[in-house]
């Protein structure tokens, strides 16, 4: 039996899904369809994007980054990041410590 398992796939249209939350550390995962954005923000804790799937850009202070299925961008704290989908794009978010 697996536990503690989660399964990332597509999904028809923008959001995001809490997969883990601990005083530790969050991740959440964004399902963003072509075209879709995430705007500029910042957050007192360490920030890593991860595009599992698709093709976009992840905003790193002032620097737009290509990304693609595999690419890993960290974000300091308090550093601007945002995402933008050139493609349908599954991102997963870890979040150190939680905010």
């Amino acid at each position: 039996m697996k536990t503690n398992l989660l399964k990332v796939s597509d999904q028809a249209q923008f959001r995001h899904r809490l997969a883990y939350d601990s005083k530790e550390v969050r991740i959440v995962i964004f399902y963003m369809p072509s075209e879709s954005e995430i705007p500029p923000h910042t957050s007192p804790s360490r920030v890593l994007l991860y595009c599992a799937k698709g093709s976009g850009k992840f905003l790193k202070g002032e620097e737009w980054i290509q990304v693609e299925e595999g690419d890993l961008v960290a974000c300091e704290p308090l550093e601007t990041h945002g995402m933008k989908a050139d493609m349908d794009m599954v991102v997963i978010a870890t979040i150190a410590p939680a905010p």
